[in-house]
């Protein structure tokens, strides 16, 4: 629906609900489409209403979910903290776009990394510097292979740092669908003496080097590669080195002393003597040794560093948290008394019960506790199944909780207690320390390798149950899965849950997806995995897609999203939805109102977009600034200082106020807006001007009277303000 012109304007507004109706509007009709298969028809699905309004924020996924999952592992783009050093590398920097021929949908972009200086001074040295650096020195481009979570992105960062300088390390970020190729064509933007790092998955570093190596010659420049190492050490390139992650004691030591001697001001010799102390510790070096990288190391030298001077019980508290000393607790929670000194007394299954209810108790931590017997039975079912034994029936009155959930006992009792005292009456699977969720759930998956196929079948289970909680936490479960398989826990699940008529099913797909996401080892697999979606055959699929932005993904750059959500966009399916608005107002941050603005500009001429474009606005139209005392909108505040382009802002308002399915919310929205303005005079100029701009239209000018005069702020007439844009 497009804003009509003044010679279409013909009719009064309608008075029978209060709001303009659509006989003033020009009718677009959208362009056809290719044919659809019988599977993936675009009519509204029997289940939800097609023009069902989504609440804002509320099919985001909470970052909470990743510090259970995942614990120190999290990655920094769901933390919601401002980290330093190498936690920094990339965040919130300048992006500078790779001018290309063709200009793909999506663009690479180069930003700066501008906590190398940081990470200078915390890095551990590896096997592989010496010969890296050497490599350097004589090629222009070189691979560094390694495992993720080993520090190899640190270790490129550190090499180039040490050749070009601190302040000259970049990263090139591509999107999945464009190909390193086009970095041939990058021209003026690799700077002269800079170094650039580009972790590419897959095995075509070798065709890469050699393509890009005269470019970078030419621009005394380095590339360094990144790419996963697949233990084929047989046909390595010339140029290529093998990394080895950091001694995780030195790691402990470099980041330990960086704290004492920057933060607390001690000399090096005295934080040598200090640190020497605590390696004196027994747990302390027996978690560091058992850790899985530098990210486990890191968080414990930094608590040290906190808590310091740390006696024994703080040390112990650390220890305690750490993710080494949570993967041992896990094995002791999985462990069973079957073969212990009671085992002839116990009955044949009982090991069997345990375990699957305390998988069941961590999978459902924070839900009440009848999801966790439900779940176990059925888990109990997959297993019997993939036994191919006999259906027992389920186990009634044999196991109270207190023995099914042994060593968790204690946690299940404090969070009855917690419950008791908030004056809760339901009984909850809690978690006294949260991270342990996570790292139960891998025990299981790695530990006992036979139950494999039974748990993805329980996870699918889970899902089709039509009860959210059951499926969220299916969901969550099946993203940490997929950390270690995706290709099987794609396949096997979230796939076939992406494609399926049900938008339950499909948002449990977006949930797993941005659970898998959280851990930041497969991100590359994940956002393949969505622009596979999003650009697919499947309706249903590309609706996944946009609910895996609604619920919290963002790519590397704001465009690629964008991008992805155009594409979505144009699928006649989504005509009846608001996923890709939702998916929008996720993607909003103060710093980005400028270019989602000129974005969904472009959007509103296209018939096909501008439901969406519309109902973006309306949901970006409500955000209020960061603790502002009146609730003032966030967008009308970049409106009134000029950050936002006022005639994108126009268009966006007139498509939003004249567009059938949109128009009751939207007039109340700009309702709120004109109350805003009236109250506070630093937005009042630009609100003004607006509304001026709105009733220049003939068909709005009708509407816009006959709300103003209904609205009870201003039943005793208009402000002078108002009433001088409307007569303007």
């Amino acid at each position: 629906m497009t804003a009509a012109s003044p010679e279409e304007d013909s009719s009064p507004p309608s008075t029978s609900s209060g709001e303009g109706g659509l006989d003033d509007a020009t009718q677009l009709k959208p362009r056809a489409e290719q044919p659809v298969g019988q599977e993936d028809e675009a009519a509204p699905e029997p289940d939800i209403d097609p023009q069902e309004h989504i609440t804002p924020g509320s099919l985001r996924m909470d970052p909470q979910v990743g510090e259970e999952l995942y614990g120190t592992q999290l990655s920094a783009a769901y933390s919601r903290i401002n980290a330093r050093g190498v936690n920094a590398l990339g965040n919130n920097n300048t992006i500078h776009v790779v001018n290309n021929a063709g200009e793909p949908m999506a663009k690479p972009v180069i930003r700066n990394l501008v906590g190398v200086p940081d990470l200078l001074a915390v890095y551990a040295e590896t096997a592989a510097d010496g010969e890296l650096g050497d490599k350097l020195d004589h090629r222009s481009t070189a691979c560094l292979a390694g495992r993720p979570h080993t520090g190899r992105f640190s270790t490129a960062c550190v090499a180039l740092a040490r050749r070009h300088g601190p302040d000259r390390v970049h990263e090139i970020l591509l999107p999945g669908d464009v190909a390193p190729e086009v970095l041939s064509r990058a021209g003026d933007s690799i700077e002269e003496d800079h170094g650039y790092v580009l972790r590419l998955p897959g095995n075509r570093h070798s065709h890469v080097m050699r393509l890009l190596a005269d470019l970078f010659r030419r621009r005394s420049a380095s590339l360094l590669l990144i790419r996963h190492d697949d233990s084929r050490a047989g046909v390595r390139h010339s140029a290529e080195v093998q990394h080895q992650r950091p001694e995780p004691l030195a790691v402990f030591r470099a980041h330990l002393g960086h704290h004492l001697r920057d933060r607390l001001t001690l000399t090096a010799e005295e934080s040598a003597e200090l640190i020497r102390g605590y390696l004196r510790h027994s747990g302390l070096v027996q978690a560091l040794t058992s850790s899985y990288g530098p990210r486990e190391v890191v968080p414990i030298a930094e608590a040290v560093g906190q808590g310091h001077p740390a006696d024994e019980d703080t040390l112990a508290e650390i220890i305690q948290s750490s993710q080494p000393r949570r993967r041992a607790r896990a094995a002791e929670i999985l462990d069973s008394d079957a073969g212990g000194a009671t085992a002839s007394r116990r009955p044949r299954r009982a090991d069997q019960h345990e375990r699957t209810f305390r998988i069941a108790y961590a999978v459902f931590a924070r839900q009440p506790l009848h999801y966790v017997f439900e779940a176990a039975a059925l888990l109990l079912e997959e297993i019997d199944g993939q036994a191919k034994r006999l259906d027992w029936g389920r186990l009634a009155l044999q196991y109270p909780v207190s023995e099914l959930l042994g060593p968790l006992k204690v946690d299940w009792q404090e969070g009855r207690e917690a419950t008791r005292l908030r004056g809760g009456s339901s009984r909850s699977a809690w978690l006294h320390d949260g991270a342990m969720r996570g790292v139960i759930i891998d025990e299981a998956w790695h530990e006992f390798d036979s139950t494999r196929p039974a748990l993805l079948k329980w996870l699918n289970r889970l899902v089709l149950e039509d009860e959210e909680p059951m499926q969220q936490a299916a969901a969550e479960a099946a993203g940490l899965l997929a950390h270690h398989d995706f290709a099987r826990v794609c396949a096997d699940l979230i796939d076939d849950w992406a494609a399926s008529p049900r938008p339950r099913l499909r948002q449990a797909a977006a949930w797993a997806m941005v659970a898998a996401d959280m851990g930041g080892q497969v991100g590359h697999l994940v956002r393949r995995q969505i622009r596979e979606w999003a650009g697919g055959h499947r309706n249903f699929q590309r609706d996944a897609a946009a609910r895996v932005y609604a619920s919290g993904l963002q790519q590397p750059d704001l465009s690629w999203s964008l991008s992805d959500l155009r594409r979505i966009a144009q699928d006649p399916m989504q005509q009846h939805m608001y996923t890709v608005a939702e998916g929008v107002y996720q993607l909003y941050a103060p710093h980005r109102a400028a270019q989602i603005i000129v974005e969904l500009s472009q959007w509103s001429e296209d018939p096909q977009l501008q439901l969406h474009a519309g109902g973006a606005l309306l949901s970006l139209a409500t955000i209020p600034v960061d603790n502002s005392p009146t609730g003032v909108p966030e967008l009308l505040v970049r409106a009134a200082a000029h950050e936002v382009d006022s005639g994108d802002l126009v268009r966006l308002w007139q498509v939003a106020l004249l567009t059938a399915s949109l128009s009751r919310r939207a007039w109340i929205t700009f309702e709120h807006w004109l109350t805003k303005a009236d109250a506070d005079e630093t937005v009042r100029k630009a609100t003004a001007a607006l509304v001026t701009d709105l009733a220049a239209l003939p068909p709005l000018r009708r509407r816009t009277t006959f709300h103003l005069v209904r609205m009870p702020q201003f039943e005793n007439g208009l402000p002078e303000w108002l009433d001088a844009a409307m007569r303007k």
